[in-house]
């Protein structure tokens, strides 16, 4: 697998993970065996136990809906992650450094080193910042989230504090904390004056709100000023880009929404921290908001992985209109259903909590628009629509968003409800789109640039194999010699490699003759989060229990044997009724007569 992580550190993650504890968070498990476990699935609604896990092979499966793997792919079902993502949450969960690539195993090692004592200093700033605000109630970091209606325990939860109103309070307590000046900076919690070298406090006196990456950690800070007019850096500063900073790929709160938006399918993205806490308390915990300038494009890839529907909540303003319409852009592309918020005058989210409370959060939301309706209606502000020539551009600037849609029943249904705004006819429309499209295709590359990949999921085994080849992979995980004793009876090209359950079993009959059965969970567990297979899966969860193994191995060899023969006896029949060559006739009724008597009933 390229994960641009080594075999050993995967292994020595997979090693630490006990599969039974980490789904135990999860599910009530009960002891249903030696080795085994069963519980409820948490990824379909039953009510008789049908999930499985096997603490000896650290594997489990779903005999309901077929899900199965090992702990990383529990981990990505669950959390709804990728691969890289679940084994640096699963890593940090039992203490793995994870080096960095495409270096020396020296180096990588200490470059890895430097980004978990970044990560430290974070933790240990957040922790600082929101004490210091505990105790100091008189403050007026203190003052500002009383007078905003913001409780000390919602400051907890999302980590909100105050940076001390000196230029070396932190760079002491960092100091303290046996951190050195240069890591400091390269935090960005302490700055540096490159003419003198001198170290300063970089959130002095300022409202901190602690930054999160994917996997819950601290990785920087987002710090509001509480002057009036700030004389220096703005009402807002960031931490600078770090090894473990990247704004453009952090969404405020999104490890406090994920649980929420995965249950709903639905996400809400506002514009700052304020705002994000406000739909919270709202009851509205799938609430997030882009970190950094804008929305980018690696956020909208975040957001799609956890849900298809999405409702913009920008402010009123010229900016925030023009900040909707880009994140459209963004988001079309991904299939994403997408809505806007529209707040009663012009207010924010923020705004509207303080004043309506939870119920005027929830209306607003529910009377959210489709994005198209908002572009519609602000049509008229730059075009006169009564006029052809005007009404032509604006059908222009439509279908330049149309054009970002990919899938073909959803362009379909928007050029039928944007012909309607415009009150043009649905074929001149998709005239222009056709305009539009052609114009992009100059530029090809460019516009690949550009784009949104969508995610790239991977493919779901819908093979339904014969019974004789899952007795041959049951046989085969389970008995080091079954498998041995198949790799002598069943030639190599009839187990292709395509097929994921004839792929297990030439892992299994590889190491048996090797001598490395002892390996084989761990390979089929690597193979299982490339190519997802229930049948396999499922037969990784128990010990298989034969009377005769060797007798099940032949009979099931046989089996398999009379199947090839009879799909060879149906392509010889199929060529004869095609060709007309004597010669070859021969030949074809000589091979079927011969397999006409070899195929069992």
């Amino acid at each position: 697998m390229a994960f641009n992580v080594s075999k050993d550190i995967i292994e020595e993650i997979r090693s630490r993970c006990d599969i039974v504890e980490l789904i135990g968070t999860f599910v009530q498990l009960k002891r249903s065996g030696s080795n085994t476990f069963k519980g409820l699935c948490p990824f379909h609604q039953e009510k008789t136990p049908s999930f499985h896990v096997d603490s000896a092979r650290q594997s489990y499966h779903c005999f309901g809906c077929g899900k199965g793997g090992d702990v990383f792919r529990f981990f990505m079902e669950k959390e709804n992650v990728g691969f890289v993502d679940a084994l640096h949450m699963l890593a940090a969960r039992v203490g793995v450094v994870i080096p960095e690539g495409d270096f020396s195993p020296e180096e990588g090692r200490v470059r890895a080193d430097a980004r978990e004592r970044l990560y430290k200093i974070n933790a240990a700033f957040a922790d600082f910042f929101h004490r210091y605000l505990v105790e100091h109630p008189e403050s007026e970091g203190a003052r500002y989230l009383a007078g905003r209606g913001i409780p000390l325990d919602v400051a907890k939860k999302f980590k909100i504090g105050l940076a001390p109103d000196d230029w070396t309070a932190c760079l002491s307590y960092g100091r303290y904390l046996k951190f050195s000046d240069d890591e400091l900076v390269a935090s960005g919690v302490i700055r540096r004056k490159e003419d003198s070298g001198r170290c300063f406090d970089h959130f002095k006196g300022r409202l901190t709100f602690s930054i999160e990456n994917e996997q819950g950690r601290v990785v920087g800070f987002s710090a509001r000023s509480l002057e009036p007019k700030p004389l220096a850096g703005g009402k807002y500063i960031n931490t600078p880009e770090t090894p473990v900073f990247k704004k453009g790929k952090l969404l405020y709160a999104l490890p406090l929404a994920r649980k929420m938006m995965c249950e709903k399918n639905f996400a809400i993205l506002c514009e700052g921290q304020l705002d994000t806490i406000a739909f919270h308390r709202a009851g509205w915990e799938c609430a997030m908001a882009p970190q950094g300038t804008g929305f980018t494009e690696d956020q909208a890839r975040i957001l799609k992985r956890y849900t298809s529907r999405i409702c913009l909540a920008f402010d009123a303003d010229a900016a925030g209109q023009k900040a909707i319409m880009r994140a459209v852009e963004l988001l079309l592309p991904l299939s994403m259903e997408i809505s806007v918020l529209r707040i009663p005058g012009g207010k924010d989210p923020d705004e509207l909590f303080a004043q309506g409370g939870a119920e005027a959060v929830t209306a607003a939301i529910k009377n959210a628009v489709p994005w198209l309706d908002v572009l519609c209606e602000s049509l008229p502000e730059r075009y006169d629509m009564s006029q052809p020539a005007s009404l032509g551009r604006a059908a222009v600037e439509v279908a330049g968003y149309l054009k970002l849609v990919t899938n073909h029943v959803e362009l379909e249904a928007y050029v039928r409800s944007a012909a309607a705004r415009l009150r043009i006819r649905e074929d001149a429309l998709w005239a222009e789109l056709k305009n539009v499209r052609r114009m992009e295709r100059r530029n090809e590359d460019f516009r690949n640039g550009a784009t949104p990949a969508g995610k790239v999921e991977a493919r779901r085994s819908q093979s339904k194999s014969p019974a004789a080849l899952l007795t041959l992979l049951e046989l085969a995980l389970n008995y080091d010699f079954a498998a041995r004793q198949i790799a002598e009876l069943v030639p190599p090209e009839q187990l292709p490699e395509k097929d994921p359950v004839c792929r297990a079993i030439n892992l299994a009959v590889n190491c048996a003759l090797n001598g490395e059965f002892e390996e084989l969970p761990n390979m089929i567990s690597d193979m299982l989060l490339e190519v997802p297979c229930e049948e396999v899966s499922r037969c990784m969860v128990g010990t298989a229990e034969y009377k005769d193994v060797n007798k099940a191995v032949t009979d099931s060899v046989a089996a398999l044997q009379n199947i090839f023969k009879r799909r060879r006896y149906d392509e010889l029949m199929a060529e004869m009724r095609t060709t007309l060559s004597a010669d070859r006739q021969l030949e074809l009724l000589l091979e079927i007569e011969k397999l006409s008597k070899e195929i069992k009933d």
